[in-house]
């Protein structure tokens, strides 16, 4: 196993080191910064903004944003996916909201939110509008996949609705959260991103993405991409921890 394991993280490194190549090929043949820059000036960026002195503030910022949006959106999945769940009537009127907000793009969404809503508060928006479809989902089908053989013995036994709730629906939306968790809190901070980009808030990353293709600095914009990429992947690893914590048993 252990060797398969070792197999899987050479040939994804290779990957990496071969993209890395591929890329710097191409930079030094298109030979103009503005379209692709090279990988050493890139490097040097992503140096130039960890030194920077707003660098902390606007990942800070984006942070944020992301986990609020995210803790709204979760908070209101699990509420109304246990509503939904015991009324048909509720469910049936959440599912033409939910289809429509996982059919329109990311975007327009943008685009609306700074309409209806100010510049500071769309990012918010954009990320729960994205997210709560995904996590009241979950939060839906892991109710509704419970075995009807207990919850009749609960009936039998009379047992209180506090601990079907707390012994046997909130395990199981637990569950399926932790699944989710890395894909729609990186989701959620992707997008928040996306409303920074057009809201431009004082402080965020999207705001210095704006920025930086306002004055045709790709070499920044690049440098950026590759910090968001490091953020999504110590999201992944955190996931990772979490799940194990949480799931032992999983091991």
């Amino acid at each position: 196993m252990k060797e398969f394991l070792w197999k899987d993280k050479l040939q994804i490194l290779a990957s990496c080191i071969l993209l890395i190549i591929i890329w710097e090929v191409l930079a030094i043949f298109i030979d103009n910064p503005i379209y692709l820059p090279t990988v050493e000036v890139v490097l040097a960026n992503i140096i130039s903004i960890f030194k920077s002195e707003d660098f902390f503030i606007n990942v800070l910022s984006s942070a944020y944003r992301t986990i609020v949006s995210f803790l709204l959106a979760l908070i209101s999945a699990i509420f109304l996916g246990i509503v939904s769940s015991g009324s048909s009537l509720f469910k049936n009127i959440l599912k033409p909201v939910n289809a429509l907000s996982t059919s329109i793009p990311t975007m327009v969404l943008v685009v609306l939110s700074l309409i209806w809503f100010d510049k500071d508060k769309a990012p918010f928006i954009v990320g729960i509008f994205i997210v709560f479809p995904i996590l009241y989902e979950g939060v839906l089908s892991s109710i509704l996949g419970v075995d009807k053989n207990i919850i009749e013995m609960t009936d039998i036994y009379k047992v209180k609705k506090i601990d079907k709730l707390r012994y046997i629906y909130f395990p199981l939306i637990k569950f399926q959260v932790t699944n989710l968790l890395v894909s729609t809190f990186s989701l959620a901070f992707k997008v928040v991103i996306a409303g920074e980009v057009h809201g431009q808030p004082k402080y965020g990353i999207g705001t210095v993405i704006q920025y930086e293709k306002m004055n045709f600095n790709t070499e920044a914009i690049f440098a950026w991409i590759i910090i968001i990429a490091i953020i999504s992947f110590v999201l992944d690893i955190l996931n990772k921890f979490i799940t194990k914590k949480s799931f032992k048993w999983r091991v």
